[in-house]
């Protein structure tokens, strides 16, 4: 690789810092670098980067921060097929794959071409009121149906396929992908799964019932449907659905939130070749 672009969260400590080091040992490798400046959209179109700015023969998009970082750049970028690697300058970092103190080894590792490609599935969701879509959005993590100030529970049906599966009162769901399965879905009692696996975890929150409410594993191919229900007779307006707990949008009583498989895929450059359980282990032994 010799065409390099770089995303930061300049709110991380040290940021500036690193960003100069990195454009510096780049190009003294002969290899060019551009950095994408630190404004945000004002539109809410994106986070970190207008992708009409990214150069044309950019091969990889170096993200410094830490998950949530990767998380917004990867929305900026979706659409397009660059390939990310993230420097880890947050916590645990499951998908940041570098940390600082091996950042230049790593560098000199892409430049090399030594390293390989993952591919994450997405999810679409989309919010239909009266028969109209009125908001639809793409996650890397998860899709989550979840109350907002109030402290009342939520009362939502679960449709897969078409066939009604339960109902639940609740205070929300999340619905995650395979990258996701040790975010929020984890702290909720979900399993962890295979990033690079294709399929859904459903984990209700704090269900109300004598029984444990289960996590549902579906294949990607399978089409999710919540129907958010009023509860005693009363039109609740406290409910929400979040995208990568980024974008959050009011749902009313009667509107579907519709779920599936994006076409749109991920790419993670990796450089470690140690199976995902041993990195799990690590990072949540700390």
């Amino acid at each position: 690789m010799k065409h390099f672009y770089v995303i930061a969260n300049y709110a991380k400590p040290h940021t500036l810092f690193c960003v100069q080091e990195i454009k510096e040992y780049l190009t003294a490798k002969g290899a060019e670098c551009v950095i994408a400046g630190p404004a945000a959209s004002d539109n809410g179109r994106y986070h970190y980067t207008d992708t009409g700015r990214i150069p044309g023969d950019t091969q990889c998009v170096i993200v410094l921060g830490g998950d949530g970082t990767l998380i917004q750049a990867a929305h900026d970028l979706k659409g397009t097929s660059y390939p990310l690697i993230g420097i880890n300058l947050g916590n645990l970092g499951y998908l940041s794959e570098v940390d600082q103190e091996n950042l230049f080894p790593s560098l000199d590792r892409l430049l090399m071409d030594d390293f390989f490609i993952e591919e994450r599935m997405t999810l679409l969701g989309e919010i239909v009121r009266d028969g109209q879509i009125v908001c639809s959005d793409t996650a890397l993590n998860d899709i989550v149906l979840t109350r907002l100030e109030s402290m009342k529970m939520l009362r939502f049906s679960l449709y897969v396929n078409d066939q009604f599966i339960t109902r639940y009162n609740a205070d929300g769901i999340i619905v995650a992908t395979p990258t996701g399965s040790t975010a929020y879905s984890l702290s909720a009692g979900g399993p962890i799964v295979l990033p690079t696996s294709n399929l859904f975890v459903l984990t209700p929150i704090c269900a109300q019932t004598l029984t444990t409410a289960r996590s549902i594993v579906l294949p990607d191919n399978a089409y999710i449907r919540l129907i958010v229900e009023a509860k005693d007779g009363i039109r609740m307006l406290h409910q929400a659905v979040s995208f990568d707990s980024d974008n959050v949008v009011s749902v009313h009583p009667g509107d579907e939130i519709v779920i599936k498989s994006a076409s749109d895929k991920v790419r993670l450059i990796r450089l470690d070749q140690r199976s995902f359980l041993d990195t799990l282990g690590k990072k949540l032994s700390r």
